[in-house]
């Protein structure tokens, strides 16, 4: 692919576009959002690719790319009420279950959302895509202290925020 070959940047394109459109997803928590930075991260590796070393992994660096871009991105966003994307359950026999679901799956998004973009991206990396704290480290180009100290302030405050939506009885 760094030699210019694109059937091997579209096989790359293939095996890592899910991985970085999840990711985005769940860190921006819009769709559209998501599949544009998606698109975006790949038409940045690909301008990038011959100044790519090989110092981290290809899905590491690619990742950097994508959290650069989306903490920019979040960054500039106007705050707005997100519309759920969920598609209602054809279930209708538990509808006090359904309920406490989706509200959970709201506490726990907002909660999310209102983390600095810089933490929600650390979490959403160590989480979700289960990478490493080095892995983390290298795609948002971080020291391991420093994302070490986004975890650990992300995880309190979403435990603070938890904690009083749970004393509201949200959760």
């Amino acid at each position: 692919a760094q030699a210019g070959d694109m059937p091997a940047f579209d096989e790359l394109v293939r095996r890592y576009h899910g991985p970085v459109y999840c990711y985005l997803y769940r860190t921006c928590r819009n769709g559209a959002e998501a599949e544009e930075m998606t698109q975006e991260s790949f038409v940045k590796a690909w301008e990038g690719l011959k100044g790519f070393r090989g110092a981290a992994s290809f899905k590491t660096w690619l990742f950097r790319i994508a959290t650069n871009l989306c903490i920019n991105r979040l960054s500039r966003r106007k705050p707005v009420d997100p519309l759920s994307e969920d598609i209602p359950s054809a279930r209708r026999d538990e509808p006090e279950e359904t309920f406490r679901q989706r509200q959970l799956k709201e506490c726990v998004g907002a909660a999310l959302e209102s983390l600095p973009a810089d933490q929600r991206a650390a979490l959403v990396l160590s989480i979700y895509e289960e990478l490493s704290y080095d892995e983390i480290a290298e795609a948002m180009g971080r020291s391991l202290a420093s994302v070490n100290m986004l975890l650990y302030r992300a995880r309190m405050s979403l435990r603070q925020t938890l904690a009083g939506a749970r004393g509201r009885g949200l959760v």
